[in-house]
């Protein structure tokens, strides 16, 4: 069973998404594309509300993914933020995006701070990583905030509407996490 959602506190709130969540989805994509789209190759392809559904429906098929969890500020969906195991539950991938007019409030870096908690808390992963673009520097904050070890660069692993470009790798593990909290 899912352990969404979580209450953030201060009208924050990181929930499954619905199908109902389509248009507002789609909506803040559309308005964020431009930069989204430099990082993110999804951005891009995402061009419909039937693209949206499409993804929706796909991580919604299992109930206790955390792939598919929304960011709700005051009731509006405000971004996303998801953790996705690796073969075997060993690892898990932390990845998020928030609409431009959320930046800077804190707001990813609890809703990742909750997710590591399941993380390695609940569903036993001994290692979480999280990949950003070089130049990225607010999606580079979070994990240097929270701890994690940059572990190298990969070449060109991620892609965007300007082309490929270099991902920093961050990791963290379990005991470094145990002992941080």
């Amino acid at each position: 069973m899912s352990p969404l959602p979580i209450d953030l506190g201060d009208g924050v709130l990181l929930r499954r998404y619905t199908l109902d969540d389509a248009d507002d989805v789609f909506a803040l994509v559309d308005a964020n594309r431009d930069r989204l789209g430099v990082w993110m190759p999804w951005a891009d392809s995402t061009r419909t509300i039937d693209d949206e559904r499409a993804w929706l429906a796909s991580v919604l098929r299992d109930p206790d993914d955390l792939e598919g969890t929304a960011l709700i500020v005051e009731g509006r969906y405000a971004g996303g933020v998801g953790l996705s195991r690796g073969p075997f539950g060993i690892w898990a991938e932390l990845g998020y995006w928030i609409d431009r007019e959320h930046e800077g409030r804190g707001l990813v870096t609890r809703a990742c701070v909750a997710l590591l908690g399941l993380a390695f808390d609940e569903l036993g992963v001994h290692r979480v990583v999280i990949r950003a673009g070089v130049g990225n520097a607010r999606s580079r904050a979070i994990p240097e905030r929270l701890g994690f070890t940059q572990e190298g660069v990969l070449r060109e692993e991620g892609r965007g509407v300007e082309g490929f470009h270099d991902l920093v790798v961050y990791g963290l593990l379990e005991d470094e996490w145990r002992a941080r909290t």
